[in-house]
């Protein structure tokens, strides 16, 4: 009897114990086909030890060459994600067509195409940012995890709807098992500084969460057209110099 005591005692406190606090850190995604621009910034990569995703659309419009660098980016220690294969907005695309064609055409189409260039991706990010529920379900049965789109300003109706970066919740992971997330959007368009962004690493670290990022094509030169559809390379730089200075983790997303 007194050993049943004993045993329940040390699984009483077994239960009690905290977990071991998980790194806090930064993940970073890339949206798109700028194969060759992305692979210009390894030399960047490699001086922060940065692991980042590649999400691919279109993979069937890939040349040999495009095919070749993702595959020594891949071998760089980097993700190579699933993007689509038309790169559709889903929910206006299955109201006017339908969730199985969204599925084979836009999905299981880019994953065909993947997998006979040599990839195989595990995770999606919706183009544009369109998702809802029911088409997530679909996606969830072939992908362990999908990424959104957040943003520090949107326009609603004319007016402008701007939030603190520290104050949105959804683009910081905690280490639990969610499988939808969100990431922040660091393009030139979305107006962020780089204290908007030390202050979301700060946070970062304070919570030991992961902050989620993401941008399109690297920019070397700032115009600020309308047409202009990427980051500044420099700003780039300066988020993975504040991430070193703060010690953080990289993730790729399926690290996640």
């Amino acid at each position: 009897m007194k050993s049943i005591y004993i045993l329940i005692f040390i699984s009483l406190i077994s239960c009690q114990e905290k977990k071991a606090p998980q790194p806090a850190g930064i993940a970073l995604s890339f949206d798109d086909r700028f194969i060759k621009e992305w692979f210009e910034l390894r030399p960047l990569f490699k001086k922060y030890h940065a692991k980042v995703t590649f999400y691919i659309t279109q993979p069937d419009s890939l040349s040999t060459e495009e095919i070749e660098m993702l595959h020594q980016l891949q071998a760089d220690g980097h993700e190579i994600g699933c993007h689509g294969a038309m790169h559709v907005a889903s929910i206006r695309y299955v109201w006017e067509h339908s969730l199985e064609e969204y599925m084979q055409k836009e999905v299981f189409q880019a994953l065909k195409t993947m997998k006979r260039q040599g990839f195989s991706p595990t995770t999606f990010a919706h183009p544009g940012g369109s998702q809802i529920w029911y088409i997530d379900r679909e996606l969830l049965k072939h992908f362990s995890l999908l990424r959104d789109v957040s943003m520090k300003e949107r326009n609603i109706f004319g007016f402008t709807y701007r939030r603190e970066v520290e104050n949105m919740d959804e683009i910081y992971h905690h280490h639990d098992d969610t499988r939808k997330v969100n990431a922040l959007i660091i393009d030139v368009s979305a107006n962020l500084t780089i204290e908007d962004i030390k202050k979301g690493l700060a946070k970062a670290q304070k919570e030991q969460a992961v902050m989620m990022l993401f941008g399109h094509k690297p920019l070397r030169k700032i115009t600020h057209k309308p047409e202009e559809y990427g980051f500044d390379i420099h700003f780039l730089e300066q988020i993975l110099a504040e991430s070193a200075k703060l010690k953080l983790q990289y993730f790729t997303m399926n690290s996640l």
